[in-house]
This record gives structure tokens, sequence and C-alpha cells, in this order.
């Protein structure tokens, strides 16, 4: 099961930390990408290459103090077939970290091109692909209805993979449209978490731990819905972006763990991928020492909110 897997590995490293693996080329270190100024970004092949390293290195630097990585596919998939191969080729290189993978890839259609999706993303790759793996989990978008769930939850429960579904984003205009009231006094938000909660309890889909493989986005940023969604949702892990450049602290995580001091996961990818540009961990000297300056300020962070 993915949330024993996920659980078993945060116990390991002893973080519950979840790098996000945003690469964006114009932000990427001087020796990994050239000076700024002789940078061509229209250069998709240089582009690649230099993205391929850095998040090598990343992988390698993090790997000893967290237990997963997330990559946002966008920024593999804007350098066509390309980037494409590298997010997959990437993905193996972090298992091979032992690192468990989110696929950030936001999915969610209906009927058959749901189901290709869940086996695009998701599934096992029956073709014989030489270094690309599929993720252990991706994020799947839910606006279209439950039923487009579906195909994503038969691939979770057959391969021992994991869904974390948009419940309350982090971006500032979420409230818009995830804080509506409903008629009965709940938000939207609310009312997704009371629908998904018997989703996560069905069979086969709930490890030892206690743990559902079907999970929550939840923001860091939006404390003030954490803790009515972490009652809603008592079996969900909880993947919490927006730690760090979004603003979000690690008291304003607290109450998505449970009393066990489990059931979340707090994503950073900004403030740890480009630490070298911040003054705090710059001192370092080496990108990749401010890169694990970073993790470890967040590491140690986190240690006292739990």
């Amino acid at each position: 099961m993915f949330a024993d897997r996920l659980l078993d590995a945060i116990a390991e490293k002893g973080s519950p930390i979840c790098v996000g693996i945003d690469p964006i080329f114009d932000m990427l270190p001087d020796d990994v990408a050239g000076a700024e100024t002789e940078r061509d970004a229209n250069d998709a092949e240089a582009a690649v290459d230099a993205i391929f390293e850095f998040t090598i290195e990343v992988l390698q630097v993090v790997a000893p103090y967290v237990p997963c990585v997330k990559f946002q596919s966008a920024y593999f998939e804007k350098y066509l077939w390309e980037g494409v191969e590298a997010y997959f080729s990437l993905i193996h290189e972090a298992k091979a970290l032992d690192l468990l993978v989110i696929g950030d890839v936001k999915r969610g259609d209906i009927g058959a091109t749901s189901s290709a999706y869940a086996a695009a993303q998701l599934a096992d790759s029956p073709y014989s692909l030489h270094d690309a793996d599929a993720p252990d989990a991706i994020t799947v978008n839910p606006m279209l209805g439950l039923d487009t769930l579906e195909p994503f939850t038969k691939v979770a429960k057959d391969e021992g993979k994991g869904l974390f579904v948009l419940v309350r984003t982090s971006n500032p205009g979420s409230a818009q449209f995830q804080d509506a009231k409903l008629a009965d006094g709940r938000t939207w938000s609310e009312m997704l978490a009371d629908s998904l909660a018997p989703v996560a309890a069905s069979e086969g889909l709930v490890g030892s731990s206690g743990y559902s493989s079907i999970g929550a986005v939840v923001g860091a940023t939006q404390p003030q819905t954490m803790q009515s969604l972490r009652k809603r949702l008592p079996q969900s892990i909880f993947l919490l972006p927006g730690y760090g450049t979004q603003g979000a602290t690690a008291e304003m995580t607290h109450a998505a763990f449970n009393e066990d001091g489990r059931g979340a996961i707090v994503s950073a990818s900004r403030s740890i991928l480009y630490a070298h540009r911040d003054a705090r961990h710059a001192a370092a000297g080496d990108w990749r020492k401010a890169v694990e300056s970073a993790t470890l300020a967040m590491k140690e962070d986190l240690a006292h909110i739990r």
C-alpha cells in the first residue's frame, strides 16, 4: 500500500518533507545552466540537459533527509517530447535513490479519457521503456465529479499506488470557489472532503497503518480550514504545498497532523531548489550546500510542531 510505504519512509528519514521538483531554467545556478545573461531559453535541448543535471544533483543532496519528491510535470512538458522523456527518466533516478515520487499532474476528466490518463500517468507502463518509471502517486482534480477518480482509484488499488485529490489548494484565488458556502453551511471543500472520505476508506485502499492511499492536497497556507478537513478525512494523508516561498510556516501545518504525529507531508519547492538565491543559505558557498542547508532548516523547523 502506498500509504504504508510513505509513512514508513517518513519514519525512516525522520521528516515529513516532500521536495517539489519545479525546475525553472532561468533560476538554475550558473555552473549548471551558464551565466544568466548568456542563456538561450529557446534552446530546448540545452534547457532540458541543464534541468536534468540540476535535478539529478538535487535528488542526490536531499535523498538522505527526505522521504519523497514531487515532480511538477508542467516544467517538463513545456519542452515537448524531450521534456516528457526527462520527466519519466528522472522519476527512475529518484526511485533508484529510494525516494518515493509524486507526479504533480492534476489530471481529471471523464470516462475513457480519465482511464487513459490513469494509464499514462500512474500505472507502470507495459511498454519496454529503458530507465523510465511512473510515479508512486499523482495529484488529481475532482472538479468534474468523483466518477472521474474511479479509473485512478482502480490503478491505485491494483498496483499499490496513491492519489492526492485536490481538496483545498494554496493559491490566493482558491477561496473564491473552494470556500463558497453551500445551503447546508459547509464550504465546497468540506463537501468534497465528506464525499471523498468513504472512497478513501473503501476496501483495498487502507493499509495496515490505518491510512488510505487516497490522500488530499490541502494548502499549507490555509490553516483556517485545515482542522475541519482533518476531521472529515481522518484516514487520508494530507499533502501540504505552500511552505516557504508561498508564505506558509511550520506552525500553520500543525492541524494537518493527527494525534499520532502522522497523516501529513509538507511540500516545499523553490525555497529548497533555489536556496542559493537566499542569503540565509547562500553563505554555504556552493548551490548544492545551499540546497542541503535549506532542507535541514526545514526539517528542524517541522520537528517542533508534530
